[in-house]
């Protein structure tokens, strides 16, 4: 192992010491602050934006290029064979929550940096992962200018250029109670109406089908959380499902929208909208994106299914690509791991873009 990746696997397994879990997102009792703070060789610019939203940014001379990394993490669940917070080198991977998922690329960047990178900006935030992106829409409002942004996200060190969207909401739906032995609950029941909309909304989401970009076919469409009702002799008067799907590019939200809710009325429906976010890129035109990656001497990748904040840079105006060491399929899982050589790869690839 050469000098290099030694001096990385320190950052990483000090950013893994730190739990960055989001939720609860105690993103200041965790070190991460403070470890930052203490190296020397760093004067980072520290934005609190509450609720434990933190941007940190490391800034030095005349960058073309701003790096983000997000060093909030998923919840470490079950199912670990080490400590989740320790980190574990192990046939040529390294283990830890995080490792993939994207401290990581963080630990490349700090190492870089340490050892004397110059005209270098790099973002940390740390609130990606809850779905909310308070800090990069903050960081947006001070009118950052670069040529471009390259967002760290596992992608095996291939450069994305393209990625769905994300939208989210909740139908609720209400009834009239009574006693479940009314020939009127067929009509009058809540989760009746909510049982409707759900098959007319799946068949609407299929009729996008045959729409693809790439691998990325149709509308990812899914019903994640359906509540209501009280007991099965008592006509339900309310019920609701959180449900969300994931737009191609160029695909329009509004024509989603009113096609999964014709089936409904006014009258017996209320929606509420959630996380919503474009897809990259947010015009469409993956063109200038592909230049990007051309340029910076990157190998391509195809599209991807997983959103990412890229999207939002993209939305603002500058051009924002998806980079970074790791294979998303290890991510957000027990044992998350990244294989050193990614990790060594990478190294050379972010010194490259700088220089």
């Amino acid at each position: 192992m050469n000098s290099e990746l030694e001096l990385c696997l320190k950052h990483l397994k000090a950013l893994i010491a730190c739990d960055t879990s989001n939720p609860p997102k105690h993103i200041q009792a965790s070190g991460l602050l403070e470890y930052l703070d203490s190296l020397s060789y760093l004067n980072p610019s520290i934005v609190d934006l509450g609720d434990g939203s933190f941007n940190i940014l490391l800034k030095k001379g005349q960058p073309k290029y701003l790096f983000n990394v997000h060093l909030d993490t998923v919840p470490a669940g079950d199912g670990w064979l080490t400590d989740p917070w320790t980190l574990t080198v192990s046939n040529d991977q390294a283990v830890g929550l995080g490792a993939c998922d994207i401290k990581g690329a963080a630990a490349c960047l700090l190492t870089l940096i340490e050892l004397g990178l110059e005209n270098y900006a790099v973002l940390f935030s740390t609130d990606e992962e809850a779905g909310q992106s308070q800090c990069i829409k903050a960081f947006l409002a001070t009118q950052p200018n670069f040529d471009g942004v390259i967002v760290s996200e596992p992608t095996n060190n291939l450069g994305v250029t393209c990625h769905r969207g994300i939208f989210t909401g909740t139908q609720q739906f209400s009834g009239i109670s009574g006693h479940s032995s009314d020939y009127r609950a067929m009509q009058d029941n809540a989760v009746h109406k909510l049982t409707h909309w759900c098959h007319a909304a799946l068949e609407s989401a299929r009729s996008f089908d045959d729409q693809q970009i790439g691998p990325l076919r149709g509308l990812a469409f899914n019903l994640g959380i359906i509540e209501g009702g009280i007991k099965p002799n008592i006509i339900a008067d309310s019920a609701s499902v959180k449900f969300g799907f994931r737009p191609l590019p160029g695909q329009s939200v509004e024509k989603i929208l009113d096609a999964i809710n014709a089936c409904s009325t006014h009258n017996e429906a209320h929606f509420t909208p959630g996380f919503v976010a474009p897809a990259l890129p947010a015009d469409g035109d993956v063109k200038t994106l592909e230049l990007m990656v051309k340029t910076l001497g990157l190998q391509p990748s195809e599209p991807v299914n997983f959103w990412t904040e890229a999207s939002l840079f993209s939305q603002a105006g500058l051009p924002a690509i998806v980079f970074g060491p790791g294979n998303i399929t290890n991510a957000h899982q027990p044992n998350e791991h990244v294989d050193l050589m990614q990790l060594s790869e990478a190294l050379s690839i972010y010194r490259g873009i700088v220089q």
